[in-house]
C-alpha cells in the first residue's frame, strides 16, 4: 500500500511543513508514504526548507486509483478526494477555520457590510486602512462569519476513511457534526528542530521589545499595539518574515501578542514560548482549550472577538509584565516544556495512525 500525502506545490507556512512531517514520520514506521503536490509550479515544487525531509513526491494528477492507495489531504483541499475511487480517504484538519472559509467562500461584499454596520464608528477604521491594516477588521468578520456557520451546524464534512485531528479544537468541531470517535484520531505536530534546538537561546539577551502576530490580528490588537507604540515601545511585525528573521526576532523579544483568529494550534505562539517569550492571547478557536493553548489564565483573554477592556490598565499590565519578565516568564514553563515534548507526542501519534494503515494493509 502506498500513502500520499497531498500538499500545495512550491509553498512554505505552517500547514504544509506539518504535512511533510507526518511524511518523514510515517516513513520512520516502514510506510510507504510520499508527497503529493498539487497546484503547479515552474520550479521545483519541493520548497528548499522542506529538503531535509527527503521525502520523495509525485504530483497528484500522476496518482493511480487503486485500492491499494491511502490519499491524506489538508482540510482546505478536500475537492482533491473526488478524483480517487478506489483508495482510501483521510482528512487532515490543520485549520478548522480555513475549511469552512474554504467551502462557504463569503463575498467580498459581505465583508465591506460587515464592517460598515460594526465598525463604521469605529475611530481606527480609516486610519488602519490607510496604514496597510484593513485586513484586520476582514479578520473579524472571518472569526464571526465561521462561528456562526459552525454553532449553526451548517457546515458538511466530507466522507472520509479516516480523519487526523491537529488540536482538541479540530476534534471536539468534528465530534459535534457526527463522526465517530474511532474515526478521528490525533496527529499533533511538533515545532520545526530549529525553534526546539534553540529553545535556550536569548534568555539573557532580552531587551523590552514585543512581537506582534499582526497578519491574524483583530482591530482589538491593532488598537492595543499602536498604543504600546505610542508609548515608546519597538514592536516587531510577524508577517511573512521568513525563519530565520522569525528565529532571530524571537530571540530578542520578551513579550509576544496573539489577539486574533487562530484557526488551529498555531505555530507562531509555540515558536514565541519555546524562545523565552511571555505571550498576551485570546481564547479564539485554536487557543480556546487549554489542550492547545496552555497559557496562563491572566495572559488569556477571555473574548473570542471583541476584547472589552480598559486600554490604558491593560497598557500599565503590559508594562509591568516586561519590567518584571524574570518572574513572569516562569508561569510560561510548563507550557514550554509541553512544546519541547511535542515531537515525542507527535511519534506516538503517528505510531497510532501507521497501526491503522497496517491493519489497510492487511486487508
Amino acid at each position: 500500500m502506498k500513502i500520499f500525502i497531498a500538499a500545495p506545490a512550491g509553498v512554505y507556512t505552517g500547514g504544509p511543513t506539518a504535512l511533510f512531517q507526518l511524511c518523514r514520520e510515517l516513513k520512520m514506521f516502514d510506510i510507504d508514504a510520499s508527497i503529493a503536490f498539487y497546484g503547479r509550479t515552474k520550479e521545483d515544487p519541493v520548497h528548499p526548507n522542506y529538503k531535509k525531509y527527503g521525502c520523495s513526491w509525485i504530483y497528484i494528477d500522476n496518482i493511480k486509483d487503486d485500492k491499494n492507495v491511502v490519499i491524506i489531504v489538508p482540510e482546505t483541499a478536500t475537492h482533491l478526494m473526488k478524483r480517487f475511487i478506489k483508495a482510501k480517504k483521510v482528512i487532515y484538519w490543520l485549520a478548522v477555520d480555513n475549511y469552512v472559509l474554504t467551502i462557504y467562500k463569503p463575498s467580498i461584499w459581505e465583508k465591506i457590510l460587515y464592517i460598515y454596520r460594526k465598525y463604521m464608528l469605529d475611530p481606527y477604521l480609516i486610519y488602519a486602512y490607510i496604514q496597510g491594516y484593513i485586513y484586520v477588521y476582514f479578520n473579524a468578520f472571518k472569526a464571526e462569519y465561521v462561528n456562526k456557520l459552525i454553532n449553526e451546524k451548517k457546515i458538511y464534512i466530507p466522507n472520509a476513511d479516516l480523519h487526523l485531528a491537529q488540536s482538541k479544537y479540530a476534534k471536539e468541531f468534528l465530534l459535534d457534526h457526527n463522526i465517530e470517535h474511532d474515526k478521528i484520531i490525533m496527529i499533533r505536530e511538533p515545532l520545526e528542530e530549529e525553534f526546539i534546538n534553540n529553545a535556550g537561546a536569548g534568555y539573557d539577551m532580552k531587551d523590552d521589545l514585543i512581537a506582534w502576530n499582526a497578519r491574524k490580528a483583530y482591530p482589538v490588537s491593532f488598537k492595543l499595539i499602536n498604543l504600546l507604540k505610542r508609548r515608546g515601545f519597538t514592536v516587531f511585525e510577524l508577517k511573512n518574515v521568513g525563519k530565520k528573521l522569525m528565529l532571530k526576532i524571537l530571540s530578542k523579544t520578551k513579550l509576544f501578542v496573539d489577539i486574533g483568529i487562530h484557526p488551529g494550534r498555531d505555530r507562531p505562539l509555540r515558536e514565541a514560548i519555546v524562545m523565552n517569550n511571555m505571550a498576551i492571547v485570546n481564547n479564539h478557536g485554536g487557543y480556546y482549550y487549554q489542550d492547545d493553548c496552555m497559557i496562563p489564565e491572566e495572559f488569556k483573554l477571555n473574548c473570542y472577538l471583541d476584547c472589552m477592556f480598559n486600554y490604558n490598565q491593560y497598557l500599565r499590565n503590559i508594562e509591568y509584565y516586561i519590567e518584571n519578565y524574570k518572574y513572569y516568564i516562569k508561569k510560561f514553563y510548563s507550557f514550554k516544556n509541553h512544546i519541547l515534548h511535542e515531537p515525542y507526542i507527535f511519534q506516538n501519534d503517528v505510531k497510532e495512525l501507521a497501526k491503522i494503515l497496517n491493519e489497510w494493509i492487511k486487508i
